[in-house]
């Protein structure tokens, strides 16, 4: 009997431990099962796997944005000084030399007049020679019509007798000296090289001594009315700012000056700069002589009123232009236009927010993902008062 039971334990080992391993896992999914939650309804295991966000609902208000932007203060154009005669200069003002500020007519320098003068003096001797020739002309033909009327009284005099073309060269010796004289005395008021308008000096290393000519630079300065800020400025910001038509502007601290100078926008290039692909804006100042070229300035400019506009937590954005509102239940993904920010606060133009706007999106959020509202916050402005766009 006893062999006929190990007989049979040894045929059937395989069968029974297959048959314990089966009521093990039996046994644990019965626990398994008396130990889960009851769900409260159709649909309960679903929801209770959904996160649970918060939204807020936020009130449309006006906006104005303020765009802050850096330029290089620059010249419009710069002059180069060229003198128009020759010569030795003799005379060098203390203010001709560079970072110096001249009004217009102040003197430069002087050049040797000596030359020029005697140019001049020349002209007159040939001027009186010519009128000389002229009056002895004139009084010879008097003479010879008298003569000749007393012969012939019936015939016209000829014009070689009568001293006509003579005369005629005279004369136009006279005005061609005439022209000399003031080509001459030109020459003469160019020997002194006045500012010709407002200006600051750039550059020059003129002194006395030093021989000139009538085609070289000595020097560049620039007229101060001429200073403007030259503004980079990116579509979205250009966007913001509208129409350039003279807006007020604020131009503030800068290398060589603190406080804030009045200016206004005076226009925007008619092209981008190929590297950058970024526009550029043109500002006057109203008070130009407290700029600096090349010294960076930063302006200030009020962009178009925005009558609605939705202020959100900064939070809200998972990139630069998009978040996430509650639609049906699940997550939707908005793309916004950003028009700017406030403190903690991104101010966007208003948008479909469907069920509220997520103040904190989940780590896992996707179009179509189901979840919970755990509470929804009003969310309002502050106020209209223009804010500050970077």
């Amino acid at each position: 009997m006893q062999q006929s039971m190990n007989d049979f334990m040894a045929r059937h080992a395989g069968a029974l431990q297959l048959g314990f391993v089966v009521a093990v896992v039996g046994l644990a999914l019965l626990l398994s099962i008396s130990l889960r939650p009851e769900a409260s309804g159709p649909g309960a295991a679903t929801r209770s796997n959904a996160p649970a966000v918060t939204v807020v609902t936020p009130a449309a208000t006006p906006f104005t944005p303020v765009i802050e932007l850096t330029g290089v203060v620059q010249a419009r154009t710069v002059t180069r000084i060229i003198p128009q005669v020759s010569g030795r200069i003799v005379q060098v003002a203390s203010k001709f030399r560079p970072g110096a500020s001249v009004s217009k007519g102040d003197l430069l320098f002087i050049i040797d007049p000596s030359d020029y003068r005697l140019a001049v003096e020349r002209t007159l001797a040939e001027i009186a020679v010519a009128r000389s020739d002229l009056a002895r002309l004139e009084a010879e033909a008097a003479a010879e019509r008298e003569i000749w009327q007393g012969q012939f009284p019936d015939r016209p005099i000829p014009d070689l007798i009568a001293r006509v073309p003579q005369i005629a060269a005279a004369r136009a010796r006279i005005q061609s000296g005439e022209a000399a004289q003031k080509s001459a005395e030109l020459a003469l008021s160019r020997t002194t090289v006045r500012a010709p308008f407002d200006a600051r000096i750039l550059e020059t290393q003129l002194d006395v001594g030093q021989v000139v000519s009538g085609s070289a630079a000595v020097g560049s300065m620039f007229s101060i009315d001429s200073l403007e800020i030259a503004v980079p400025v990116s579509a979205e910001q250009r966007k913001l700012i509208g129409t350039v038509s003279g807006q007020d502007v604020s131009i503030i601290g800068s290398v060589s000056r603190e406080g804030v100078i009045d200016g206004k926008l005076a226009r925007a290039s008619a092209a981008l700069d190929e590297r950058t692909r970024l526009g550029t804006l043109y500002v006057t100042a109203d008070q130009p002589e407290l700029l600096t070229a090349g010294e960076f300035a930063t302006v200030r400019i009020a962009g178009e009123n925005m009558p609605d506009s939705y202020r959100v937590p900064a939070a809200a954005l998972t990139s630069r232009d998009r978040l996430w509102v509650v639609e049906d239940g699940q997550l939707a993904g908005r793309t916004v236009e950003v028009l700017g920010r406030e403190a903690d606060m991104a101010v966007v133009r208003v948008f479909d927010d469907a069920s509220g706007i997520v103040a904190i999106p989940p780590a896992n959020a996707r179009d179509g993902l189901a979840v919970s509202i755990r509470g929804a916050d009003g969310l309002a402005s502050s106020g209209n008062d223009a804010q500050r766009v970077n």
